[in-house]
């Protein structure tokens, strides 16, 4: 395909990819370990705040390290157009994510409560709502850096000269593999976390906000972690409002034990789920032709090249341009 050839090697996709390893994944790990040194490191006798600190805040690194990688030149819009904007709904979008995410990830653990899977016990104290506040702030930093990474900048920038469709299948490989690693992964849990980020992707898209995502990310993790004290991705809870009674735990379709309701079925099906409901919003609204455009193209087609576009629909088709 042509849009394969045409363009600058620092626009393809090879090097954004290695832009992205080298700068989130090295850098950004390796600017963690002072934090968990000199923060982190002097919570252990707080048990609760160290796994806080050292599960989610410690995160906020990666966030400063996508911030240094927005004061290049070229990078610089990309930034720019994951601001809070009154136009594109930021602040409605976040909530509007929050419940979905909340809703999504409870539909998971109930299917597992009702299959007999897992057994909850409540156990929290109201001594404990401040730190379930600072977790809950804790988790939208840790969510928020992996889709500005992902949602940000590697589908802004292969989108600039690749189609749209392009942008979304490789961040959303991209989302999965980040959690190869994880213990406890399993095929169902890579599937579904591939699955994951091609349908967050669309809802980036299709929502016009990264901020969509963000929210659903956020109350996803937190819902699963620390209200309902299930495994993270294969990452296990210290503290949390319900507490697992892990000698009734059992693995199977519904749940796994060792990475959560990530490695099961309901996961998979709810979040396959979202993107279809998106592709058919999206066609009964004509949008998906959006997917075939890049942003260059839509620059040459209307004569305007604005620092940052996106592709609202109107009622007649037609397809608008508009500077964030």
């Amino acid at each position: 395909m042509e849009f394969f050839k045409k363009t600058h090697f620092t626009n393809r996709i090879i090097w954004i990819s290695l832009v992205f390893i080298v700068w989130y994944i090295l850098l950004g790990s390796m600017l963690i370990l002072p934090f968990d040194k000199h923060v982190t490191g002097r919570t252990t006798d707080i048990p609760d705040l160290h796994f806080v600190l050292d599960m989610y805040t410690c995160t906020i690194i990666t966030v400063i390290t996508f911030v240094l990688l927005c004061l290049l030149k070229k990078n610089r819009d990309i930034g720019k157009s994951m601001l809070p904007n009154k136009e594109t709904g930021s602040w409605r979008m976040l909530w509007f994510g929050l419940l979905l995410g909340f809703l999504t990830n409870f539909f998971c653990i109930l299917c597992a409560l009702i299959h007999g899977d897992i057994k909850l016990v409540l156990d929290f104290a109201p001594s404990g709502i401040p730190l379930m506040i600072f977790a809950l702030i804790s988790v939208f930093i840790q969510s928020s850096s992996e889709e500005i990474w992902c949602r940000g900048f590697m589908y802004e920038r292969i989108n600039v000269h690749y189609p749209l469709w392009v942008a979304i299948v490789v961040n959303g490989s991209f989302f999965g593999l980040l959690h190869a690693t994880n213990p406890g992964i399993s095929a169902i849990a890579m599937t579904g976390l591939i699955i994951t980020g091609l349908s967050y992707s669309l809802l980036r898209w299709y929502s016009g906000s990264i901020w969509t995502c963000m929210g659903i990310h956020t109350m996803w993790n937190f819902t699963q972690n620390l209200i309902f004290g299930l495994p993270n991705s294969g990452l296990v809870s210290e503290t949390s409002i319900f507490h697992l009674d892990a000698a009734n735990g059992i693995s199977n379709l519904i749940y796994d034990f060792d990475f959560g309701v990530e490695g099961a079925l309901p996961a998979l099906f709810i979040d396959a789920s979202l993107g279809v409901i998106i592709l058919i919003m999206a066609k009964k609204n004509g949008r998906l032709d959006e997917l075939k455009m890049t942003k260059e193209k839509t620059a040459e087609l209307t004569g305007y090249a604005p620092a940052e576009v996106r592709y609202p629909i109107k009622k007649d088709k037609t397809v608008v341009i508009e500077e964030y």
